[in-house]
């Protein structure tokens, strides 16, 4: 598997995986690791808080694999502790805004389904998709996370050449372009 979404090549999208069965948890390690992914776990909502609280983001001594945030966030909704939809609250109101999420839950009737899609989760999917399904909405998800990222550093590539009204301007510009794409992802989806 291949996707990169840094410039380096030996670059692997990190995932943080949340569940509070076993079993279920190290089936989803493995088959992310077979993939080609980095990936940490939780046993639940608080767990995986913690472990984002712990990470020495911004310390020069760390090395610059222990220094990342998660590009993703697969999250089960009825954990002990904190559920997923707690943990997906928390995640954003704290600078861990930008990580996708997905609920990968058991809980899959329409309600649950639109509440989880109501709260702003990049998706929903049920403990009995199949892997090809997880895998494919894994891959979409990261796929637009390197897209953002590559628009924003070309962003600040652009605004560390020229301070001038042009940089504003593509500033709004690529904002709403995210906005956008959100958008159409959330309408289509």
């Amino acid at each position: 598997m291949g996707i990169t979404l840094e410039n380096e090549p030996s670059y692997k999208p990190l995932i943080l995986v949340v569940d509070d069965n076993p079993e279920y948890l190290n089936g989803i390690k493995l088959t992310l690791e077979m993939e080609g992914f980095k990936v940490l776990t939780a046993h639940d909502g608080q767990q995986a808080l913690d472990r984002l609280h712990a990470l020495p983001i911004g310390q020069s001594k760390a090395s610059p694999e222990a220094k990342r945030l998660p590009d993703l966030i697969l999250a089960d909704i009825m954990m002990p502790v904190m559920d997923g939809y707690d943990l997906y609250d928390r995640i954003r109101s704290h600078p861990y805004t930008n990580i996708s999420l997905i609920f990968l839950t058991a809980k899959s009737g329409d309600e649950d389904v639109r509440l989880g899609k109501e709260l702003g989760a990049e998706d929903y999917l049920s403990k009995l998709a199949s892997t090809e399904d997880l895998l494919a909405s894994v891959r979409g998800k990261l796929n637009r996370v390197g897209q953002q990222r590559a628009v924003m550093t070309e962003f600040h590539d652009n605004m560390g050449q020229s301070g001038n009204i042009g940089g504003i301007i593509l500033l709004v510009v690529i904002i709403l372009l995210i906005i956008l794409a959100f958008y159409l992802g959330t309408l289509f989806s």
